[in-house]
């Protein structure tokens, strides 16, 4: 039929607005997608290709795990016991595990599950020791405890070993159950139980929600495509009135009409979708390019991929059907009537010809336009409001990420925070200048399927540079427990006193804290939990090192740039000094200092030592970060107390003519009739042969290694034991008790006493068994970096001595500024204990500036500015799209409606009412019904957002967004969608206010309504 060729293929300029109209909202979802699908890429580039993962599930029982286990998995039982009052972790490893789950192990750390011992556990000793330990029973038990024989590990190494029966010897048993490769099947998550690595899981659980919100999206953009063409169609329905009459009366179906009217729409929406995918592709891009050429941070590359395409082509063909689903509804009413009954159906009469006056003198009813106006305006405003509500919630979210009042300490170089290496100590130095410093590591987590992230920080750090504030509980005091934010709690579904896993992001490792506080932070940092930092270095980076330090306070930009410039001269630096205090006239002193390079380039500098008038000068040329140690000799011709100077360093000599005599290591108090070992050395610790040690008594002389072998007295009481050479004299004194115990003996001298990050001071340790029989103990050694433990036999009569180095040889193992004592410790009771002080100095800030850089914001912050860009930008540009979407769907709404009272805008216009007139009536009446419109708007997209939070919509990347009530976007919505409602319908008016008023006046489909021309 003819009719049929001209409905699909003659547009009006109103058709073409449509086709517009829909381009426009189209391509605000094209460009959507595409930034969200860039950003995707981004996090992908950012996790990584590896996706081997295990899925970690925490069971009550072993017997529960056991029962859920297939095949291939493994179930490791656990239980606590207590040390000295301290709750442990002790793990079974099955005789049939694996040694090393090797599709997980990356190049830092292998994925190794630790063999438990034959019998006892396996724990962080140097070597084997017996020790007493609490079950969950109270019951005491004895272990022998062997060292790990790597350092690599999937749990803990504050987690003992063992089998598995020796476990479930020890009480109530929990277990915990680990699937390989389950973590991501077929692009799926696992729905149950803790992922790691995590890092990918992490990526695509948080795109996931990304979608669901582009689905919310492309349905309310379905829903103003709806609105559009429906009104469009109608007023094509109306303008065909006598064509449809005919059509009917002559044997035209309802069926076909309805079928060409649905098809028409259907190619408008298809026109619209293909015009608005080029539109939404150009114009995304060139939003980018021009951020980019203007200086503005854009990381983004939005490009159509196969992945990208996927999404689109279901996207598009939902809007082409959307606008078949309009064609049809538009239609129906009229098709589906009686010919007979249309022409009486479509007059209607205006609210002036009903007889509507004011009340109390204000005009409520509208004068030209219909109430029923209000229902398709409500729905295009919502849109509008869901939209502006939902951008504001998202910028609420983000703005404390970006607030320049913080400010983040990163490697320089790093491509994003999480890449980024520092060393933790950084932190004192920014202290020590009034700053907020938090050291911390972003650790990426997916539990139960919902991403989140870990936060590895100290709590009181953290709340310092945070705003944030515990509303319940206390901070962690342990590596087992943590602090949770309230959002984050509430998604999911935890409390104080529960437990939860923590896994790896990109480390083969797990382990399980236990909630004991709740706190309340601004935006997303609310959505986080927080774990110590030594627990956080078990999953993530080595000890020392973190990803980042965050600060508030204080100029640390300007600290930074101060320290760089006026640093220059001391690159070169005197890290440590090694020499005795005390000394002889004449005899040379041995002075060793270690001189090392802290800059970026080569070299030389000048060192002198000195020690009164004795001078020893020395040039060395360095490397950056190479060190020297360099050694020499002092000596002086007179007695008396001088200073040592080395660079910067100094510290106090005291010269002697003839040494003193000194008791290095004596009993305080010995049994009766016992026999001991009595050493006697000078002050300079020569030992001192032919001296004369009395007690009581009894008479000894030193043999050539200074020692006297002393019968002491039978009878109890306190005796003077005293040693003779060449007129020096040392006396100390003995108590002879029988409840006295035969003991170690010990010293420890650090050297030096003070020093800086970059000093290894050397500890001389000598233990002295001074008894007639051998002594078997269990011997700690406690020091700044670690504890280490062995079992020892000391033979009678016996001094043994022991060097060693406080600091290692890499920088992970540095010694934070701060006071430390060195411990020896004999079967738990300490017998000899030093101090050991480490500076934060100019060197340290000085390392600082050079191996750093500040940026304001948080690293989050700078992490979102990385995948999106400059999001507010981006905030700005959606709004702005969905700005224009909306006046678009507003206008054919209003179209439509003035279209129906066209005729009776005719009459205005013959009986001699202006353009100017009939335009402040039209906009008098769009005032009466866009209020109440967008009271609903906001009401209803309020509704609609509460409901999407309810059912989890809202949380994307494990961060809930809260619905936005602030009063200033609330009315901003709503003067906004007023304005966007008085444009349209001046848009909307303008053909009908510049056309004949004949032309209004027909209702022929003969004669063009205006915007047919």
């Amino acid at each position: 039929m003819n009719y049929t060729k001209a409905l699909l293929t003659q547009w009006s300029r109103r058709d073409r607005l449509t086709v517009l109209i829909i381009a426009i909202t189209v391509a605000f979802l094209v460009g959507t997608t595409l930034l969200l699908a860039a950003a995707s890429t981004q996090s992908a580039a950012i996790a990584g290709t590896e996706r081997s993962s295990m899925v970690v599930q925490h069971y009550d029982s072993y017997e529960t795990a056991r029962q859920n286990a297939a095949k291939s998995d493994l179930v490791f039982p656990i239980t606590t016991i207590k040390q000295n009052g301290t709750n442990h972790k002790i793990v079974g490893v099955p005789p049939d595990a694996p040694s090393e789950l090797t599709r997980l192990s990356v190049s830092w750390r292998n994925a190794t599950i630790p063999a438990p011992p034959s019998t006892g556990f396996r724990g962080t000793v140097s070597t084997a020791t017996e020790q007493q330990f609490q079950t969950s029973t109270g019951k005491q038990v004895s272990v022998r405890v062997a060292p790990y024989k790597t350092d690599d590990s999937i749990f803990p190494h504050s987690w003992y070993v063992g089998t598995p029966d020796t476990v479930r010897s020890l009480g109530e048993t929990n277990a915990l159950l680990i699937q390989i490769n389950k973590a991501n099947e077929g692009g799926k998550l696992s729905q149950h139980g803790t992922i790691s690595p995590s890092l990918f899981a992490y990526f695509l659980s948080g795109m996931q929600g990304v979608l669901r919100v582009l689905f919310a999206a492309t349905v309310a953009a379905s829903i103003l495509i709806l609105v559009v063409l429906y009104n469009i169609t109608r007023m094509s329905v109306r303008d065909r009135l006598r064509s449809i009459i005919v059509i009917r009366s002559t044997g035209g179906t309802a069926r076909r009409l309805i079928g060409v009217f649905a098809l028409r729409a259907g190619l408008l929406a298809l026109v619209g979708s293909v015009l608005g995918y080029a539109i939404g592709v150009i114009a995304i891009r060139a939003v980018v390019n021009i951020a980019i050429a203007a200086g503005m941070a854009i990381s983004l590359d939005p490009t159509v991929t196969p992945s990208v395409a996927r999404i689109l082509l279901p996207m598009l063909s939902c809007v082409v059907g959307i606008g078949v689903l309009a064609g049809v509804l538009a239609t129906w009413s009229t098709v589906m009537t009686p010919p007979s009954q249309l022409t009486q159906k479509h007059r209607g009469t205006s609210p002036a010809e009903k007889g509507q006056v004011p009340l109390l003198g204000v005009r409520i009813h509208p004068r030209l336009l219909s109430w029923r106006a209000v229902i398709p305006t409500t729905t295009t405003l919502t849109v509008f409001a869901l939209l502006v509500i939902l951008s504001g919630s998202l910028a609420g979210v983000l703005a404390p990420l970006a607030t320049t009042s913080t400010g983040t300490v990163t490697e320089p170089g790093a491509s994003y925070p999480m890449e980024s290496r520092i060393e933790s100590q950084y932190a004192t130095a920014l202290r020590d200048k009034g700053i907020n410093a938090s050291p911390e590591i972003i650790v990426a987590q997916v539990s139960d399927g919902n991403p989140y992230l870990a936060r590895g920080a100290n709590y009181t750090a953290f709340a310092s540079v945070s705003d944030a504030k515990l509303v319940e509980g206390h901070p962690p005091q342990s590596s087992a427990q943590a602090v949770i934010g309230q959002d984050l709690a509430q998604t999911l579904n935890i409390t104080t006193g529960d437990s939860i896993l923590v896994g790896g992001s990109t480390s083969p490792a797990v382990t399980e804290v236990t909630i004991v506080g709740v706190y309340r932070a601004p935006g997303m940092l609310d959505d986080q939990l927080i774990i110590p930092l030594t627990t956080a270095h078990t999953l993530s980076t080595k000890p020392g090192v973190v990803h980042f330090i965050r600060t508030s306070g204080g100029s640390p930009n300007k600290f930074v740039d101060t320290q760089t410039a006026g640093s220059q001269s001391r690159k070169v630096v005197v890290s440590s000094v090694t020499a005795p205090n005390v000394t002889v006239v004449d005899q040379p002193t041995n002075v060793s200092f270690t001189v090392q390079n802290i800059g970026s380039s080569k070299r030389t500098h000048n060192v002198t030592a000195s020690l009164g008038d004795a001078r020893h000068h020395q040039s060395v040329t360095l490397q950056p970060g190479e060190e020297t140690t360099i050694r020499t000799n002092l000596s002086v011709s007179q007695a008396g107390n001088y200073t040592l100077n080395v660079g910067r360093h100094s510290q106090p000599v005291q010269v002697y003519q003839r040494p003193p005599i000194v008791l290095p290591i004596t009993p305080q108090q010995a049994p009766p009739g016992s026999q001991i070992a009595v050493s006697v050395q000078t002050i300079t610790e020569k030992n001192v042969s032919g001296a004369t040690v009395t007690i009581g008594s009894a008479t000894a002389v030193t043999n050539e290694q200074g020692l006297a072998l002393v019968q002491l007295p039978q009878t109890p009481g306190t005796y003077e034991l005293t040693a003779r050479k060449d007129g020096r004299t040392k006396t100390t004194q003995i108590r002879i008790s029988p409840d006295a115990s035969r003991r170690l003996f010990a010293d420890i001298d650090v050297s030096p006493n003070t020093g800086s990050v970059y000093t290894k001071p050397e500890a001389d340790i000598r233990i002295a068994n001074p008894w007639g029989q051998p002594l078997t103990r269990d011997i700690s050694l406690v020091t700044p970096l670690q504890t280490r433990n062995r079992s020892v036999t000391f033979p009678a009569y016996n001094m043994s001595t022991m060097p060693i180095t406080l600091g290692a040889s890499d920088s992970n193992s540095q010694i934070a500024p701060g006071e430390y004592t060195i411990k020896v410790v004999s079967n738990g009771t300490t017998i000899a204990s030093d101090t050991y002080t480490v500076v934060g100095d100019e060197r340290v800030r000085s390392t600082l500036a050079q191996n750093t850089q500040f940026s304001s914001g948080s690293g989050l912050g700078q992490a979102v500015e990385l995948i999106f860009g400059n999001f507010r930008l981006l905030l700005v540009g959606m709004v702005a799209l969905a700005g224009l979407t909306t006046i678009g769907s507003t206008t054919a709404t209003f179209a439509q409606v003035v279209h129906a009272r066209r005729r009776a805008i005719g009459i205005h216009r013959a009986t001699g009412a202006s353009q100017w007139q009939l335009l402040k009536i039209l906009l008098g009446d769009v005032i009466r019904l866009s209020i109440p419109a967008s009271i609903l708007a906001i009401l209803c997209a309020l509704g609609i957002v509460y409901v999407m939070s309810f059912t989890e919509m809202l949380t994307i990347f494990g961060i809930q967004l809260s619905v936005t009530t602030d009063p200033f976007i609330l009315v901003a919505t709503g003067v906004g969608a007023f304005l966007l409602s008085c444009l349209s319908v001046s848009l909307a008016v303008l053909p009908f206010l510049m056309a004949e008023p004949t032309t209004l006046q027909s209702n022929s489909s003969n004669t063009s309504a205006p915007q047919e021309r």
